[in-house]
Order: C-alpha cells, then structure tokens, then sequence
C-alpha cells in the first residue's frame, strides 16, 4: 500500500486530503478533511482554488480517480466549508461525515461569512445561507448520490469503538462501524441518511483507520453571539432571532455582524469533528514529511516496523496504528468549552505522529499543560521519531493566530501551513497478511 497525504495551502482556513492505493486490488480512496478558506485576506480564495486544482490533477504515482471517498468536515465555519461546492461539482462524493448540530445553534454560523468581492470565490452567501439551512439538501442538489454520516455529540466519557470488521472480506471500500441513533428528528426520513452516536468509525478494508470524535456547540457563548445580534438589529431583550433575522444582519449589517461573531470566536469554535486516522496492523512503515514551500523548507524521515508495537494493542481486534490527529477549531483550554477525550481515544493518542494544533494557534483554545498531558506520539517519541505539529492560518490573519505562546511552546516540532506552504506525508506500507 502507498499514500500520501498534504496540509493544502488554505490560508485562514483548512484543507487536508490525500489517496490510498490499495495495490492488491489496484483501487485508489481519495480522503479529504475540510476545505474552505477566509476570504478577507487577498487571494486567499485564489490560493485554495490552486489547491483544489492541484488536489484534483497532482501527479501521483498510482491510479488518479475523480471519487472521494470520505469527505469530513469539522464544522460548518465559512472558513471550513467554502471550497466545498466545487469539491461536489468536481468529483463524484461517496460519503460525508460531519458532526450534527441543531438547527437553532448552527444558523449562528451565517455571521462567519465575511463581505467580499474576490472572483475567485466560488461559495456565495446565498449558498451558504442554503448550505446552513439544511446541509443534507444542499449537498444533494449538487451531488445525488452521496450518503451522509452525521455524528451526534455526548458528553459520555466511556465510548466503545468496534474496531474493523474481522470479517470483511466482501469489503473492499470504506465502511462505517459504530452505533446507529434513532432519536433525532431533524434527520428522520431522509434517505443516504445515517445518525450515529458518538463512535463512529470508518475503515479501509482491515487497513486503514478513521476514528471520530464529536465535541458539542458551547450554548453559552452562542448565547452571546445572539445578545450583541440583537443588540445591531435593534431588538427587544426577549425576542429571539429568526433565520430570517439572521439573513437579514448578514446581507445589510455584514461588517457590523462579523464584528460580534469575532468578538465571541474564540468561544463559539470549540465545538466540532475530531478524526484520527492512519494506516493499521502494518508489518513495516517507510515514509518522508517534506513541504512544499516558498519561505522555508521541512522534511523529516521515519522508518517503523510492527516489533516496536508487538505489545501494544488498542482492543482485542485491533492493532494500533500511526496517526494523524485532525483537531479542526476544537479547544483543549480548561476556560473555554475543553475537548475531554474518552479513554477509548486517548489510549490512541499515543501513536499520533502527526497533529494539526486546533483553531489556527487561537490561544483562547490553547494550553500546552493540557497538550502535554494527552500524551500525543508519546510512543513515536520513545521510538526515536519526532511528532510534527501543523498550524493552518493565514499570514495577514486579524486574529493573532498563532499566538505566541503556542509558536514557543511547539518551538521544536512546528510546521506553519499557509497560503505559501504545504506539508505532505508519504507513506510506503507492508501490512499484515493475516
């Protein structure tokens, strides 16, 4: 098996995919965890525009297909989703997995779009607007086929992944493992349609894994965000806001709104899909990380073998594997709507050799004493290996990302992921044949 997989350059926002080749069965799997840029920097939609196109007709050294596989999406911030409407009139979508969040705290996130006139943006408020309302529709009316996997946030500390299916030999595609949830009723009826409760997994064959995990909106600070709406509307104290209203502030008050979603941006992003992935039950692992960058470059070479795991294993059925841990605008500060793993995902952690730092280095989602203690690569450090952290922002960006605390404290192990730079992980793998 070959893969190979990039930190795209977004910009203020976010774009990670990559293929699998399957040579065996000579079959490619195309991946993608979001893709949406900030358009208030220039040509940031430019920049990830190249990118699409360049993820779409990269040379690579297997099959090319026009498919995707899986299509995550961490949450549904205009900065994390703006690519997405070209992404499902340019390839043909299998499957979407995304976090369910209730229609009455989503529509909130119509403030994250921001006035401009770039030509190269290609997501329009009136898609967006579309795409808040119902998600399921708009992406059905650009792409058919496509089946949705909605992943239903708890608070629950104990969780059960089932791990692979042992036996899975009619399985040459992605498939999904986890428990169904029938109570949600936004999402009853509709057909390509999954809940899932908050163990949801999908895996290649008995090879590659995407574990997920689902943090909840913070009502809180989406409570705020309402209040200083209001406040610009000009209504009364008691008087909720309609989608309509919402519509309304964004299309007439634009700046004014935008104001009060930064105000409170730090609080409201720290909600969203976490997704762990890589490849499992491998007998030897060879790969590079190299950029592909105009201001510096990094490379970093890695070399593993199935002794270093023999005693080491994640449930009865399930080797570990060598991950990449996606954390899109999550928080892991105590003060602000944490991300409080269970057990069933930390005691994976500690084969991440790859982490995106959540939120673009935001330090309101940021504390190093919390990152320390979840014990991320803590085997690829003992092994020899260094984890490489990877911050998406955009030089330019409003918001101070990345803080200077998260820069120092990832002094040693950092790579920057911006409109000028790009990080790709190479992977070359012998797996197991039982």
């Amino acid at each position: 098996m070959e893969a190979k997989f990039s930190f795209y350059k977004a910009g203020q926002g976010s774009f990670y995919g990559g293929r699998i080749w399957h040579h065996e069965i000579n079959r490619v799997f195309t991946v993608v965890y979001d893709c949406g840029t900030s358009s208030f920097i220039a040509e940031n939609n430019q920049s990830l525009n190249n990118e699409i196109t360049y993820f779409k007709h990269q040379p690579y050294f297997f099959p090319h297909n026009d498919e995707i596989e899986l299509l995550f999406i961490s949450h549904l911030d205009y900065d994390h989703v703006s690519g997405l409407k070209r992404l499902l009139t340019e390839f043909k979508v299998k499957n979407i997995i995304l976090p369910y969040i209730e229609k009455q705290y989503r529509q909130f996130f119509l403030v994250s779009f921001f006035e401009n006139d770039d030509p190269d943006n290609n997501f329009s408020l009136d898609d967006y607007i579309s795409f808040i309302e119902d998600p399921t529709q708009f992406i059905l009316q650009n792409s058919e086929s496509t089946k949705f996997y909605f992943v239903k946030p708890n608070d629950k500390t104990e969780i059960v992944y089932l791990g692979y299916n042992n036996d899975q030999s009619e399985f040459a595609y992605a498939y999904a493992r986890g428990t169904i949830n029938e109570d949600t009723e936004e999402l009853k009826g509709k057909s390509n349609v999954s809940v899932y409760e908050n163990n949801l997994q999908f895996f290649i064959r008995k090879n590659w894994e995407f574990t997920t995990y689902a943090k909840d909106v913070n009502e809180e600070a989406i409570k705020k965000l309402h209040e200083c709406l209001k406040k610009k509307l000009k209504k009364k104290t008691d008087e909720d806001l309609s989608l309509d209203n919402l519509k309304e502030i964004v299309t007439t008050k634009r700046k004014e709104s935008h104001k009060c979603y930064t105000d409170c941006i730090g609080d409201i992003n720290s909600h969203g899909l976490v997704v762990l992935h890589g490849p499992i039950r491998f007998e030897h692992l060879w790969g590079r990380i190299y950029s592909n960058c105009e201001l510096t470059r990094f490379h970093n070479d890695y070399h593993y073998h199935r002794h270093h795991y023999d005693e080491h294993h994640f449930s009865n059925n399930n080797r570990v594997m060598l991950g990449t841990l996606l954390l899109g605008d999550t928080s892991i500060n105590p003060n602000n709507n944490p991300i409080d793993f269970p057990q069933a995902f930390k005691d994976k952690l500690v084969n991440a050799h790859v982490v995106q730092v959540p939120h673009h280095g935001s330090s309101k989602n940021w504390d190093f004493t919390t990152f320390e203690a979840l014990n991320i690569g803590a085997n690829i450090n003992r092994w020899g290996n260094r984890v490489v952290a990877v911050c998406n922002f955009g030089f330019g960006n409003k918001f101070g990302h990345p803080s200077h605390q998260i820069l120092y404290d990832l002094r040693s192990n950092m790579f920057l992921n911006t409109q000028f730079s790009r990080l790709n992980i190479h992977y070359d793998i012998i797996h197991h044949r039982s």
